[in-house]
């Protein structure tokens, strides 16, 4: 496919994408199918995240596909036609990535975007327990307590801020933790700060639900916060698609199936006749009350 067609192609679908594993995975795998074309579809993902008139809802799906597309591009290249295609470009993008997804005025994607730089960053088999507990911790300190007493707000967050020589993903997750930061400071500052109203506040207020004729971005709408829900519900639902699996050691010794099968075969001795009548009567029990939970007459 022409490199201009696909960019064109790679765009409408990225426009379109929901957090459905299935959507996810379609793009990325269109984005492979034409990696020959990386220095055009590459710049076409970027453009939608620099894109300020692109939803904050697209962008974190956007990033849910980011993820997809890493651990596409790592299956992918166990053939010897790839060779980690989009891996580079994607991982020094990642904080500019961050960012987009996380403006100052709007950071209420921070735990998904922290469940998806946890998961790209195992694909690197970086140690990331450090950062997952600052994350889960209360980051505020005497300086910070003391900002929020003179009502002080809280600082912008600028990549330029972060040293060029630290990998990618490390600057990446030092922006998720100030952004937490962020939203622990905004969190403590506004039940100080604010006033306790005792009627009942309006929906819109409340949510802060963005009016027809504003033309903020980054606040939403009652229909976007709806999205938000059914997004996070998908979201939430391919989360637990891969807690079952279980990692094991490559040199660790287990038991196959065939032991398993043969050790509880063995286990257990041969059904005397009493004790195979009192299964055989157990068992037409349980037909009767399978056949009699039928609306109408079974075979």
């Amino acid at each position: 496919m022409d490199p201009f067609e696909a960019a064109n192609q790679f765009a409408q679908i990225l426009k379109g994408i929901t957090p459905v594993l299935q959507s996810l995975v379609r793009a990325a795998h269109f984005a492979l199918k034409n990696a020959e074309s990386e220095d055009y579809l590459f710049p076409t993902i970027m453009n939608i995240f620099k894109d300020e008139t692109v939803e904050l809802n697209t962008k974190s799906t956007l990033f849910q596909f980011v993820e997809v597309l890493f651990n596409e591009s790592y299956f992918f290249s166990q053939q010897p036609k790839y060779n980690y295609p989009y891996v580079q470009n994607m991982k020094e993008a990642l904080p500019q990535i961050l960012l987009s997804v996380l403006p100052s005025s709007n950071i209420s994607n921070i735990h998904s975007a922290y469940t998806s730089l946890k998961h790209i960053t195992k694909l690197f088999k970086i140690d990331c327990s450090n950062y997952i507990d600052k994350f889960d911790s209360f980051l505020l300190d005497a300086d910070d307590i003391e900002n929020l007493k003179k009502d002080v707000p809280f600082p912008e967050i600028d990549l330029d801020d972060e040293p060029e020589t630290v990998d990618p993903l490390i600057t990446t997750w030092n922006l998720l933790i100030k952004k937490k930061k962020q939203s622990q400071y905004e969190r403590v500052r506004l039940l100080t700060k604010s006033e306790i109203l005792d009627d009942d506040v309006p929906e819109d207020i409340l949510f802060n639900i963005k009016e027809k004729t504003d033309k903020d971005v980054d606040k939403l709408t009652k229909k976007n916060i709806i999205s938000r829900m059914e997004d996070d519900r998908e979201a939430h639902k391919r989360s637990k698609e891969t807690l079952w699996l279980v990692t094991r050691p490559p040199k660790s010794s287990y038991i196959t199936e065939d032991e398993f099968l043969n050790h509880y075969w063995n286990k257990y001795h041969a059904l005397d006749v009493e004790e195979d009548n009192a299964f055989l009567d157990s068992l037409d029990e349980l037909n009767q009350v399978v056949a009699e939970s039928y609306k109408d007459k079974q075979f």
